[in-house]
Order: structure tokens, then sequence, then C-alpha cells
């Protein structure tokens, strides 16, 4: 027996710009969606808080780097949810009335594919993604398989798990892949929800760090930064982040930060292609550009400044 519930849709692909006339919801709508029968190691859940992602916003306003993004679809993969009903099948220690937030990619999990083998599904060329790959936290309800159920742990709120998945890509790029140590000096290239949790972990790495952000971020989320107590940088065309670091930057102590206008790690949040552009001139020889944006358009790389701080 199908049950209607309302749920936010992607549906179109037109490309819009904000303030351009053309309303940022017109390739989504509210509609009713038909939740089907649970199949064999399926869960049905009532979400309870969802997270706005930077490529739901992307995909939304008809960006071509998600244009892959299955439509009409249900977006939404960031969130927390109740287990409302377990379908046929064996699911594990998952209960009815868990309150869990869900793996946002799935792999295959064939026993021959290399990735699905070691456990890791984000690698899996076959991997479905909810919210773009089916039906994600955008809806009243979701089905999902219980493989995805990651239960909350004790004293984490549901509005808290709904922070998990994002949460998860920045523990996955700076302790498992950027390697931080006391003492090095770090900078976060945007200054939104992910780039400020990227400065949090850099910080409980050891690391001393600064968080870039422009002119509309001065009120809001640089001030916010600053009272987190990180060093803030406003960059703008004519204010380069590179020059500034030439010029000399220091902290809330008066200390230098950066050695000869280079840094030790770059962590770039911003999504703007001449940002990761410009990257490449302020991280030290041998230091690290960990990129955890996504771009709506080629990035040009100035291939001569890698080949001359490498030589």
């Amino acid at each position: 027996m199908s049950e209607s519930i309302k749920g936010f849709c992607l549906q179109g692909r037109e490309k819009i710009i904000p303030k351009a006339g053309v309303e940022v919801t017109s390739n989504t709508a509210v509609v009713d969606m038909e939740l089907p029968e649970l199949k064999e190691g399926e869960i049905r859940a009532r979400t309870l808080f969802t997270g706005i992602c930077g490529s739901d916003n992307s995909a939304s306003l008809g960006k071509p780097n998600f244009d892959w993004v299955e439509r009409p679809r249900i977006i939404g993969h960031e969130f927390s949810a109740e287990v409302l009903e377990l379908g046929p099948g064996d699911h594990g220690d998952v209960m009815v009335g868990d309150v869990f937030t869900p793996l946002a990619m799935l792999g295959c999990q064939d026993e021959d594919c290399p990735a699905c083998s070691v456990a890791k599904w984000n690698l899996c060329p076959s991997k479905q993604i909810i919210g773009f790959h089916r039906n994600g936290g955008f809806g009243q309800q979701v089905v999902l398989e219980s493989d995805r159920v990651v239960p909350l742990m004790k004293g984490l709120t549901a509005e808290q798990g709904a922070l998990v998945e994002p949460l998860s890509v920045i523990v996955n790029a700076l302790h498992n892949k950027c390697n931080i140590k006391p003492g090095q000096d770090v900078i976060v290239t945007g200054c939104g929800i992910i780039g400020l949790m990227s400065a949090e972990l850099a910080r409980a790495a050891g690391a001393r760090v600064a968080v870039t952000g422009i002119e509309h971020d001065v009120n809001v989320r640089l001030k916010k930064a600053a009272e987190r107590g990180f060093i803030t940088i406003v960059v703008s065309p004519e204010n380069s982040l590179s020059s500034q670091l030439a010029n000399g930057i220091t902290d809330n102590n008066g200390i230098s930060f950066g050695a000869n206008a280079k840094v030790d790690l770059l962590i770039e949040c911003s999504g703007v292609s001449q940002v990761l552009t410009e990257a490449i001139s302020v991280v030290r020889p041998e230091g690290d550009i960990c990129v955890i944006a996504t771009y709506p358009k080629d990035v040009e790389i100035k291939e001569t400044i890698i080949w001359w701080l490498k030589n």
C-alpha cells in the first residue's frame, strides 16, 4: 500500500542566474510523491532535519557541473531521520524508532568490485547517491537501503545529525589526506559551513588557521570566524590573497602568519575557479592543496608555476 506525501523535487535543467529576472526556484517544485512498497533490505523513514548542500543549490540552478543529476528527483543527502518500517529481509541491528543519518553513497557491494571489496563505496563506479540517483531527504518520508543507516551516537541530536554527512567529507579530506601537523599555517578559502568546519578541524589538529571571504561575508560569516578566533582575510580581485600574504599577515597575537608569503596547506572551500588557480602560488614547495569545493566551469591551472616550484 503506497502513501502520498510531499517532497521538494528537482525537475528542470534551465540555467538560472540569481537576480537576473528568473525565479531561482524555477527548476523545482513541491510535489506529491508516492512511496513504493518496500523491497528486500529497504526501510521507510520519517525525515527530521535536512541540510542544504551547495550541490543541491548547483543542481537547482542548472549549473553544468551537476547536469548529471537525474530529474525528476527529490534531492537532499544531508539529513537525519527516524525508522518507521522495516521491509522484508535481514536488517541487522536496525530497528523501528532508530534515529539515524544515512550514508550518502552506496556502492554496488559486489565482492569483485575493487572499491566495494575494501568498503570504499565512494569510489565505486556504480555508486548510487541518495538525493541524486534516488529520492532523498527533502521528502517528508524516504525509502532507502538499511545498509545506509548509521544510528546517531548517544548525545547527538537529530539536528546535529544533519551535519554528520558534510562533516564526514571534511574529516576524510583533512585527516585521511592532508596529514596536518601542529604548528603549521593553514588557509581555508571560503567561509561557508564547509569552510568553517574545515577551519575547526584544522585547528583541532594543531594548525594556525586563517579563513578568507569576500566583502559580502564580513558582517556574518567572517564575523563568526573571527569570534571563533580565526585570522580573517577579506579578498577581492584588487586585493588578492597572494598579495596580502606578500605584504604580511599577522595572527591575533601580532605574530607573522606564513613563511616567505607561503603557507603549509590551503583548503579550498569557495568553489571559485580563480581561487584554486591562485592557490598554487600561495602554498610552499611540497605543501598541499586540499580541494573540497566543486566548480561550475573548468579551472585554469598555471602549470609553469608548478614546474618552477618543484625544481
